[in-house]
């Protein structure tokens, strides 16, 4: 699994065979602002389109600077 820490540039990977139009949430980009202990594996990233915090499991992002 990935490592995320707070402060890391990721984007939002897509969910192929999402329907009704696709995964609208694919290839957002964000900000980790928070690593979740429990559960284990998730993380919050300030999403730069909406400025809200948004949960996603790490395997869900890419990081990307």
């Amino acid at each position: 699994m990935a490592e995320l820490n707070v402060g890391d540039r990721v984007k939002v990977l897509d969910k192929p065979g999402w329907p009704d139009g696709g995964y609208k949430l694919a290839n957002w980009e964000g900000r980790i602002s928070a690593v979740i202990n429990d559960p284990a594996g998730y993380v919050l990233m300030k999403a730069d389109k909406t400025g809200y915090n948004m949960m996603f499991h790490e395997k869900e992002l890419e990081k990307i600077g």
